[in-house]
C-alpha cells in the first residue's frame, strides 16, 4: 500500500480556521447521521505519561485513528510535551497517510468549542469570556472570533505573563477587541458565552457564576482533569459530544464518588435518550426536554478523521 507522510511544515498554512470550522461541522453532522462509527478512546494514564488511541472509520471513504502521547504534570494546569499523529487510509484507492496531528488537534478542538457555542446559543454572539491562555485557548479565541465575528473577547489568567504571552500571539488574528483579565468574574462579566480549556486537576470554575453565564463550554476533558466544580454540572443541563466519553472524564467520575452522578443533568429528548452534538448539528436539539446551557466536549476521533481528510485532499 502506497503510503504518504505529511508533516505540519507541510499544510500548517495551507488552511485556516474556515476550513477547520467546517470540517468539524462535517464530523459532527456525519456522525449524527451514521456515516461516520466512533468508537470510545482508548485511554492510558501513568504518572507523569499520557497516551489516547482515537478510531474511526467513514464508510466507503476512510478509515483512522489518532494517537496521543503526552508527557505532561496536569497540577501545572498546563500541556506539556505532546505528539500526535493521525494514520488515515483512503479505502477508495488504498493510500495510507500519516499526518503529524498537534496543530491539527489544536484547531479542530477550538472549532469544536465555537460550534459548542453555536448550538446552544438562544441569540446573537456578540462577547465571549475564556479561561485559559494555552495554545488551545488560543485555537477558541480564533475560532469564535472567525464565527461570530466578535466585538470582545475577555480572556482570563492569573499570570501576568501568560496573559502577555497571549496577547501578544494573537493581536493581528482576531478582529475582536482583546481583553486581558486576571479574575472568573471579569472574564464572565457581560459575555454571551464562555469557554474553558485549562488541563487543571482542580475545578477552575464554581458554581456560584452559574446564573451568570447564559452558555458555558467546557473543553478537554479527561480523565486527568476537572475544570468544573459539582455545582456546575448540577446547576446545568448538559450536551455531550460522546456520553461514554463524557461520562469516564474527571468531573464525572467525581460526581461518581460522591454520590452526585444522577443529579447531573443530561439534556434527553422526551423518550429519555441522552442528546449529544451530533444531535444538535443535525437539528434535533428542538426535542429536548430541557434545552441545555453545556457543552462538555472530550474531543471526537471523527474530528481529527474529517481534518486529516480535508489536509489529504487539499495536498493531493
Amino acid at each position: 500500500m502506497e503510503e504518504i507522510r505529511l508533516k505540519e511544515a507541510d499544510f500548517v498554512d495551507r488552511f485556516g480556521v474556515g476550513d477547520y470550522l467546517h470540517a468539524c461541522r462535517r464530523a459532527f453532522e456525519l456522525y449524527g447521521e451514521g456515516a461516520i462509527e466512533n468508537p470510545e478512546r482508548v485511554e492510558v494514564v501513568e504518572e507523569g505519561y499520557f497516551r489516547l488511541e482515537m478510531p474511526a472509520e467513514w464508510e466507503g471513504r476512510y478509515k483512522g485513528r489518532k494517537v496521543i502521547e503526552e508527557r505532561s504534570q496536569v497540577v501545572s494546569g498546563r500541556l506539556g510535551e505532546r505528539r500526535a499523529v493521525v494514520e488515515l487510509e483512503d479505502l477508495r484507492v488504498g493510500v495510507r497517510v500519516v499526518l503529524d496531528a498537534d496543530h491539527i488537534t489544536d484547531m479542530r478542538t477550538g472549532a469544536a468549542g465555537a460550534l459548542g457555542v453555536e448550538y446552544l446559543a438562544r441569540g446573537p454572539v456578540r462577547r465571549v469570556g475564556i479561561l485559559g491562555t494555552g495554545r488551545v485557548a488560543r485555537a477558541l479565541a480564533r475560532a469564535v472570533d472567525e464565527l461570530f465575528g466578535l466585538e470582545r473577547i475577555q480572556a482570563m489568567s492569573r499570570s501576568p505573563e501568560r496573559r502577555e504571552a497571549f496577547a501578544a500571539v494573537l493581536a493581528g488574528q482576531v478582529e475582536a477587541e482583546l481583553v486581558m483579565v486576571e479574575s472568573l468574574a471579569d472574564c464572565a462579566q457581560g459575555v454571551d458565552a464562555v469557554l474553558t480549556a485549562v488541563p487543571t486537576p482542580h475545578p477552575i470554575l464554581n458554581g456560584d457564576v452559574v446564573g451568570e453565564i447564559p452558555v458555558l463550554v467546557a473543553v478537554g476533558g479527561d480523565s486527568r482533569t476537572r475544570q468544573l466544580e459539582q455545582g456546575v454540572l448540577e446547576g446545568f443541563t448538559v450536551l455531550v459530544d460522546h456520553e461514554g466519553q463524557a461520562g469516564a472524564s474527571g468531573e464525572f467520575k467525581h460526581a461518581r464518588e460522591i454520590g452526585r452522578f444522577d443529579h447531573i443533568r443530561f439534556c434527553r429528548d422526551g423518550a429519555g435518550r441522552v442528546l449529544t452534538v451530533a444531535d444538535a448539528a443535525g437539528g434535533r436539539l428542538s426535542a429536548a426536554v430541557d434545552p441545555p446551557r453545556l457543552a462538555y466536549l472530550t474531543g471526537l476521533a471523527a474530528q481529527d478523521l474529517c481534518a486529516a481528510a480535508m489536509v489529504y485532499e487539499g495536498m493531493r
